[in-house]
C-alpha cells in the first residue's frame, strides 16, 4: 500500500497508515462542472440563447473516503492524532500513484463520518472542496 496515495507531499500508508476507499479514486477523478453559461431569454424569440464559448470550470465538493490502520492501539492513537493535526491545517494536496502528473489542491471542511471499527482500524469520511479544479499541475 506504500507509494499509493499522498497527502500534503507524504506517503499516507507510511505516515499514518491511511489508505483509499474503492470509491475515492473515482471520486478524485470525477469531471469537475463548468460554471453555468451566459443565458439570454427574450419574448420576441422561441427558446433562449446560451453564450457557449469561454467555458469555465466550477469549484467542486467531494467527499473522500480514507482508512486508517495500526498494529498496536498506540500506534492507532499516535497515527490519528497525527493525521488530526495535518486536517487542522485546513490544506490537503492529494496525489495518487495512478495519476503521477496530477495535484488535487484541498479545503478541508469537514470528517463527515469516523467509524472505528475495532482499535486499530478507522474509516474517514473527509468532506472537501476543490476552489479551482484548473489547477492540478504539480508545478504550480
Amino acid at each position: 500500500m506504500k507509494e499509493v496515495l499522498y497527502i500534503n507531499g507524504k506517503d499516507a500508508y507510511a505516515t499514518w497508515g491511511i489508505t483509499m476507499d474503492t470509491s475515492s479514486l473515482s471520486a478524485l477523478m470525477a469531471p469537475p462542472p463548468v460554471k453555468a453559461f451566459v443565458e439570454s431569454k427574450s419574448r420576441l424569440q422561441d427558446g433562449k440563447q446560451v453564450v457557449l464559448n469561454n467555458p469555465r470550470l466550477d469549484e467542486r465538493d467531494l467527499t473522500l473516503t480514507l482508512q486508517l490502520t495500526a498494529r498496536t492501539e498506540s500506534q492507532f492513537f499516535e497515527r490519528y492524532a497525527s493525521f488530526c493535526e495535518e486536517l487542522q491545517t485546513g490544506r490537503l494536496e492529494v496525489r495518487t500513484c495512478y495519476q503521477p502528473s496530477v495535484l488535487y489542491r484541498f479545503v478541508y471542511l469537514s470528517c463527515q463520518q469516523f467509524t472505528q471499527f475495532v482499535r486499530g482500524y478507522a474509516k474517514f469520511a473527509l468532506k472537501l472542496t476543490e476552489p479551482d479544479p484548473s489547477r492540478r499541475a504539480l508545478t504550480e
